[in-house]
């Protein structure tokens, strides 16, 4: 009986009802009929739920999907049930949210949170469905940037690694399976040897907001549009029209037609309370980060320059603009951080005290294998290519013999191409293993190098690594060096195609080319709202470095040479990286002398720290960075603000990151990222 009883607490079908009851005899029919009721009314309610609980109910038309809800009242009603409102369901046409009652059996606890769980194919999920309900689904495949192929019954659809939770039953009071942290974990777990190169980690966490914003609440809105891209909004809270997103009202921008305040669909994310007034009395100082009201909206920056009469020129971070502002339209900047306003200044210590503790939401961390050098065995005599770090030879490396091991992971050398200072004998000192490699294959290049193919030049007795940047007649090239800024002539014998020694291997560099795709009047910075920029002027044939604004390519610079003045601040620039779109030459177009610098001059310290502020050269141009950690092989992993990114980078391929500020270089401070 109680086999039946369970048949037609689980099953929810009147067919299954009537068949049952029809097969036995009347006695026991009603039996079961009492013992159903007398379940319905105990056991069905799962746990007892409080007012304000959040829940998931069950909906079977059109799908099965569980859609998060409220409990509104307690107390189930005579026949089982339960009041709740739904949070990602509204009632048409007035949009409240709607509620009803719900039969006590179809509704259970909001499943607990697992945080940085990944999947595999073939594993039961739960996927947000049209961001209103859960739905249960497999996963049918892994997509790059922690997204995942998840097979529905009628439909392959892709979601977020955020948007998928493992599938769990809710079962007599308890979740079958049970969640991580309830399971019991197997002993002598091994640690996982990662060891695969370019493998790229995203990390996108997620949590529910649910609560966090109520209706008329006043908000800051980040927009990411173009033009308003990084800019704050003060809005006002309208309604939750979804799972983590709201309807939000403008009060300092207007629709197209003018005539009432913008209204927008917003995740959650992209919210956060208004920060508090900080009254400044006193003047803000050159590089103190401050929020400046431009565009009506507020804009992060910092102080580029004091000026007269209370007014600044402030550098905005998103676009790089370095425009005038008066002491009324600037506030201090502060950071929203674990539900807690911190200033600028608290957040930039709170960083400095630990080793570049990154743990911000939607962190894309990528590892980048860029010539990581595995140490091999050096014996004795056995040749080998030696790097070296002195001030004008960074980078190039020179050929040697092994003469002897005089300590752990040091040897003594002899060069084979540089002599003593009285030219009596070759050279010997001692070299680091991680300064070592073995010497590269030897490969035969019959035809001609292209354009901006990675090569190694023999130059001053070693080999130079740099870019072919213009093929010329008789077999000869134009080479790029990015170490010296520097432009010379090899022919085609005195040049190699470029090796890494990763893991043990010689690896060809096939040199991925920044596509870039060029937009006319590219480099045009506006001055609004009154803004004042300066300009520096640049003589024909000047090595300069000029500022790319496209999406995937902001904040970096590329290397580039003076072609032509044009007059009214702007020059014709010929880069020495990039090429045009026929692949046949090398770009060149017009540039606001905004963003065009020279390049800065340098000297590079034998190590970088941690929180160090640098330049590394990638994709043909130099990216603003902070290091985060030292590594073996001199490499370090380097974090970019800009693309919220994590990569590894060779020593030789930083510089100390400086500010061009009022046509000098200023050297940027420790801990803070422009």
């Amino acid at each position: 009986m109680y086999k039946c009883v369970y048949i037609l607490k689980h099953q929810h079908s009147f067919l299954a009802w009537t068949i049952l009851l029809l097969l036995l005899p009347p006695t026991i029919s009603t039996l079961i009929v009492r013992v159903y009721d007398m379940l319905l009314h105990t056991s069905t309610t799962p746990q007892c739920f409080n007012k304000g609980d959040a829940v998931e109910v069950l909906k079977t038309q059109p799908f099965t999907i569980w859609y998060p809800a409220t409990i509104l009242r307690s107390t189930p009603t005579r026949n089982g049930q339960i009041y709740v409102e739904f949070q990602t369901l509204n009632e048409e046409p007035s949009g409240r949210r709607r509620r009803e009652y719900i039969n006590a059996c179809d509704i259970r606890p909001t499943p607990p949170i697992e945080l940085h769980r990944y999947f595999k194919v073939g594993d039961n999920v739960e996927v947000l469905y049209e961001g209103k309900g859960w739905r249960k689904g497999k996963v049918n495949g892994i997509l790059e940037n922690s997204m995942y192929l998840v097979s529905l019954v009628e439909v392959v659809v892709k979601a977020e690694q955020w948007g998928l939770r493992f599938y769990r039953d809710w079962d007599d009071g308890s979740w079958v399976p049970p969640p991580l942290h309830l399971q019991k974990l197997p002993q002598n777990i091994q640690d996982v040897d990662l060891k695969s190169r370019g493998v790229k980690l995203r990390i996108k966490c997620s949590r529910s907001w649910m609560g966090t914003f109520s209706e008329g609440m006043s908000v800051e809105v980040k927009r990411d549009k173009e033009g308003f891209r990084g800019s704050w909004h003060n809005a006002v809270i309208v309604k939750s029209v979804g799972y983590d997103k709201y309807l939000v009202e403008y009060q300092t921008l207007k629709a197209v037609n003018g005539s009432q305040f913008l209204k927008e669909e917003v995740d959650a994310s992209c919210i956060r309370p208004c920060p508090p007034e900080i009254h400044s009395f006193h003047p803000f100082e050159p590089l103190d980060k401050v929020d400046a009201w431009f565009i009506d909206g507020w804009w992060e920056g910092h102080i580029r320059e004091v000026l007269g009469g209370l007014m600044y020129e402030v550098c905005l971070l998103s676009t790089e603009e370095e425009l005038v502002f008066e002491h009324s339209m600037l506030r201090p900047h502060q950071e929203w951080i674990k539900e807690k306003w911190v200033t600028a200044r608290e957040f930039d210590m709170t960083r400095s005290s630990s080793d570049m503790n990154l743990k911000s939401k939607d962190l894309k961390i990528k590892i980048k294998c860029s010539g990581k050098t595995s140490e091999p065995k050096f014996s004795k005599e056995m040749r080998v290519e030696v790097k070296s770090d002195e001030e004008g030879y960074k980078g190039s490396w020179y050929a040697a013999v092994i003469i002897e091991s005089i300590g752990q992971h040091k040897f003594l050398v002899e060069y084979l191409t540089l002599r003593t200072e009285d030219e009596s004998e070759p050279l010997k000192e001692m070299a680091d293993a991680s300064d070592i490699r073995p010497c590269p294959p030897v490969i035969d290049r019959i035809d001609r190098f292209k354009m901006l193919e990675e090569v190694d030049a023999w130059y001053n007795d070693g080999w130079w690594v740099g870019i072919i940047c213009k093929i010329l007649d008789g077999l000869k090239y134009m080479v790029y060096f990015w170490t010296t800024n520097e432009e010379l002539v090899f022919d085609h014998f005195t040049l190699r195609p470029h090796q890494e020694w990763i893991d043990g291997k010689w690896v060809i560099a096939f040199r991925k080319k920044p596509k870039v795709q060029v937009k006319p009047g590219l480099g045009k910075l506006k001055g609004l709202n009154g803004g004042v920029a300066r300009r520096t002027k640049f003589s024909v044939g000047a090595k300069v470095e000029a500022k790319r604004d496209e999406e995937s390519y902001r904040g970096s610079w590329y290397p580039a040479t003076i072609v032509r003045h044009l007059g009214n601040g702007k020059y014709l620039l010929r880069y020495q990286t990039l090429e045009t779109d026929d692949e046949t030459d090398l770009l060149t177009e017009e540039a606001d002398a905004l963003c065009i610098r020279p390049p800065p001059v340098t000297q590079q310290p034998d190590i970088f720290w941690p929180l160090d502020e640098v330049d590394a050269w990638y994709n043909g141009g130099w990216w603003a960075g902070q290091v985060c950690k030292v590594l073996d092989g001199s490499n370090y992993t380097v974090y970019f603000k800009m693309s919220n990114e994590i990569l590894e980078i060779q020593h030789s391929d930083l510089r100390p990151h400086q500010h061009w500020l009022d046509g000098k270089w200023i050297a940027a401070k420790r801990g803070w990222i422009s």
